[in-house]
């Protein structure tokens, strides 16, 4: 294999290709940086206005050293963080569509959380330009570009009768040509990696990982490489090529894509947007109903605050984030089949990993990066948490009419990063 080595880094267009590679990847793997790096630097940057703006609220609302209640939930705004992991930037994933910034107050919580959802996650196929887009689409053309004419090019020198007669074993010497290009295709997606990995200090299991995927990945075209080309007549070099081209582009566009549209006919979604609007729907027609209708369903999900003062006054705040807490929970079933529907989409594109390696290694990464939808899920029920968490801790002020300390503004809940 040495001297296969030898032989092939003294070509100057293999050199030209694989410089090529290192470029990319070492680009892909900047741009993934530089994305989670300005992800993090706005996080940071949001914390700290954050306490400012707790701060000035607490300034401007207080009187005598109580608070309204009702107009801190209002008026005030809490932040919550989608923060990315320490290998994010190896695969954007869902981070490329989903905010990592949101802001939460005490109103109605579906209509705020998917306000931000600009496009659905699960619709992202290519995503952006990261080492896991790199390494399954540009790979297997490397691939195809250094292995297409392994028989072929001795053929058109007209030395592949005279090798023949020389091999000893012409699986071996075949074998050595074939894993020698898998070797070089390799490391040129896993230097850079390793490079980052060192400078940076990233931590060592998933460094492991991405690499058994790349050297998985590129050994699997490798291998589909050598079959088209060492075939018994692959002597046609143009006709290898267009050949591999093409399973190219079905396994890596046109079965993938046909797979995503099978998964949003089999396991249809509603739109999150449709869900915000109907959250406001049932907010504004809760102005025209008899209060009694909104605060019995109330009391009946919680009986603790069944006894505390009518409302019968026109306005009154408990009434107020009683019909936004209610319109939640009438949309609560809508959004537990949207999650399942998402949780049916993953589990089915799990099946498919299985039989297509570009969904698989998009998988898998993304796994390590932490930005698939399980993550995303995860992210949206440390969210409802939160809410809840506020809700519990601000109801006793509002319907016990309890006044509202700054004491008791400094212990308001936290989201946990």
């Amino acid at each position: 294999m040495k001297h296969e080595l030898t032989l092939l880094l003294k070509q100057r267009s293999i050199i030209i290709l694989l410089l090529l590679s290192l470029f990319l990847t070492g680009f892909s793997l900047y741009n993934g940086w530089q994305n989670i790096n300005h992800i993090n630097a706005q996080i940071n940057q949001a914390k700290q206005e954050e306490i400012l703006h707790k701060q000035d609220f607490l300034e401007h609302h207080s009187h005598h050293g109580t608070l309204d209640a009702g107009e801190l939930g209002y008026y005030l705004f809490h932040n919550v963080y989608h923060s990315p992991g320490e290998w994010s930037f190896i695969a954007l994933g869902n981070r490329s569509v989903v905010p990592y910034i949101q802001r939460i107050r005490l109103l109605g919580l579906q209509s705020q959380l998917y306000d931000g959802e600009s496009h659905h996650p699960e619709y992202v196929m290519l995503g952006t330009f990261d080492y896991a887009f790199l390494l399954v689409f540009f790979a297997p053309l490397l691939c195809i570009a250094l292995m297409h004419d392994l028989k072929a090019s001795e053929q058109q020198a007209q030395r592949l009768l005279f090798l023949r007669s020389l091999m000893a074993e012409p699986k071996l010497f075949w074998g050595n040509r074939v894993l020698s290009r898998w070797l070089l295709v390799t490391l040129t997606f896993v230097l850079p990696l390793l490079l980052l990995a060192a400078t940076q200090t990233l931590s060592f299991s998933p460094l492991i990982r991405i690499l058994a995927i790349t050297a998985l990945y590129t050994f699997f075209w490798s291998v589909l490489c050598a079959a088209i080309s060492l075939r018994k007549r692959a002597l046609n070099a143009n006709f290898n090529a267009m050949l591999l081209a093409s399973i190219w582009v079905m396994l890596c566009v046109v079965l993938p894509n046909l797979s995503q549209l099978w998964l949003h006919h089999h396991y249809p979604l509603q739109d999150g947007s449709q869900i915000a609007l109907q959250h406001r729907q049932w907010v504004h027609g809760a102005w025209d109903l008899p209060k009694e209708d909104t605060l019995a369903p109330f009391y009946a999900l919680y009986p603790q605050w069944k006894d505390s003062p009518p409302v019968t006054e026109r306005f009154h705040w408990k009434w107020y984030y009683a019909f936004q807490h209610m319109a939640d929970v009438k949309l609560e079933s809508q959004v537990s089949a949207r999650e399942q529907a998402l949780n049916q989409r993953n589990q089915a594109t799990g099946l498919l990993a299985r039989f297509l390696p570009t969904v698989w290694v998009q998988r898998n990464l993304e796994d390590i990066a932490q930005s698939d939808v399980p993550d995303l899920l995860a992210q949206r029920q440390r969210i409802t948490n939160f809410h809840t968490q506020l809700r519990l801790y601000l109801y006793p002020y509002l319907f016990e009419e309890k006044p509202f300390t700054t004491d008791a503004y400094m212990h308001l809940p936290v989201f946990e990063d």
